[in-house]
């Protein structure tokens, strides 16, 4: 008896789920128009004879009919956009046999210019590079005429401006001394020299403050005082002349009265 009503309720259970997973089918499917044999038509008013009035209908295209449509209307703009990128995507297909070749120059150039350890010889493109072996997709055309001034490649400079400037370790932050280091001292005693010669000729220090008469202060004052002296003797030389003359004169009258002196002493 139990057994009985225990496999008519499992089979009650089964007849329900199915009956709602089928109702829930039916609710899903309806909700989505997955085509049939004629489009679904809504009619808005019916004539006396209980047949849809003429234009008072409408028919909705079905998930399959948008879907074609819309694939459809995607082939259309493709064919009308391959027209334009045809010859671009033709031109690609052209130059991808020679993308591969021009690579591997470009990177074995940069390496030479970058890397190389022996004199290299570097010229320009011609025409900026605008000339190419292969039109449109070769090589560039370098010029006949190398660079003077460019022998060596990038880390070679390098190189030689760390052996002449000195280098910093960036962990260790230890200085390197440089070639241009044992001249540093050369520098500092030269521009002492200089400060100091700088100094004695102009009398100002190094922020161009007055100190001292320079040599060249003490030149134009010796030309101004030469020139003052030179001034006050010409103007003294007449006067002197003139005393030179009275002095003479008063000379001779001294003699002429001292010999009438011995003359009158003599008669005595």
């Amino acid at each position: 008896m139990m057994n009985n009503l225990a496999k008519s309720l499992v089979l009650l259970h089964t007849v329900l789920s199915v009956a709602g997973m089928g109702w829930a089918i039916m609710l899903t499917l309806q909700g989505r128009d997955l085509g049939w044999m004629e489009p679904y038509q809504e009619v808005f008013s019916y004539g006396q004879d209980g047949k849809p009035k003429a234009g008072e209908t409408a028919r909705y295209a079905s998930e399959y009919d948008k879907s074609l449509a819309a694939l459809q209307d995607a082939a259309r703009v493709r064919d009308r956009t391959y027209v334009a990128v045809k010859p671009a995507i033709d031109s690609i297909r052209t130059a991808e046999p020679y993308l591969a070749n021009n690579h591997l120059y470009y990177v074995a150039e940069l390496k030479r210019l970058r890397e190389a350890t022996e004199k290299i010889v570097v010229r320009r493109n011609k025409e900026a590079g605008a000339v190419l072996e292969t039109p449109i997709i070769g090589k560039p055309v370098p010029e006949d005429q190398a660079l003077a001034n460019i022998t060596e490649s990038h880390a070679t400079y390098m190189q030689n401006l760390k052996k002449i400037i000195g280098e910093v370790h960036p962990k260790t932050l230890k200085k390197t001394q440089g070639d241009i280091d044992g001249v540093e001292a050369d520098i500092r005693k030269l521009a002492t020299d200089t400060k100091e010669l700088t100094f004695q000729l102009t009398g100002t220090d190094e922020t161009n403050k007055y100190v001292q008469p320079g040599l060249y202060q003490l030149t134009d004052q010796e030309f101004k005082a030469q020139s003052q002296l030179k001034v006050e003797i010409e103007e003294i030389r007449p006067n002197w002349s003139k005393a030179v003359e009275q002095s003479r004169l008063f000379r001779f009258r001294f003699n002429d009265l001292d010999a009438q002196l011995k003359k009158l002493k003599a008669v005595k």
